[in-house]
């Protein structure tokens, strides 16, 4: 059987658990099965280096929240997101940036989330989210949302 390797372009809430953080409606097994997704072959990870503001305030907050030590496991989640080649990480291309700008214009405050969308759709990747919020704005402003997916729509679309 052959396949497509799809390009997905992942939202920063999937970067949280690689530093302990639990997210809602994403279990260990969800985890496992996009390894496992990559580890075959059938899709190709890419995360846009802006995610870093989201995800580093994210972290923070949710570490003292839970008090957690983030010295302990900082250096073994910023080695595994950044130096094992399991993900790429890409920059956004002048025409995502103006995308965005778009989306902002029209009244869609985050920023990072416009520039994942507008770098999804310039690169015709799938971008992997939960943000109902965003699909929502997107629809309503006549923007397509089919790139446009959660872990579970990936997996019956992949398998």
């Amino acid at each position: 059987m052959s396949y497509t390797v799809l390009k997905v372009l992942l939202d920063s809430t999937y970067l949280l658990p690689t530093f302990g953080i639990e997210v809602e409606k994403l279990s260990d097994k969800d985890i496992l099965r996009l390894r496992k997704a990559a580890v075959e072959g059938r899709v190709k990870f890419y995360c846009l280096s802006v995610v870093w503001v989201e995800v580093i305030g994210k972290i923070c907050k949710e570490s003292r929240r839970l008090n957690v030590n983030l010295k302990e496991i900082l250096d073994i989640a910023l080695k595994s997101l950044l130096e094992a080649g399991f993900y790429e990480w890409i920059q956004p291309t002048s025409e995502a940036v103006k995308l965005a700008f778009k989306l902002r214009m029209l009244g869609h405050r985050d920023n990072i989330d416009n520039l994942l969308y507008a770098t999804s759709i310039v690169n015709k990747m799938v971008f992997l989210t939960m943000d109902r919020e965003l699909i929502s704005f997107l629809s309503e402003h006549g923007y397509g949302t089919e790139n446009l997916m959660n872990h579970k729509q990936l997996f019956s679309k992949i398998w």
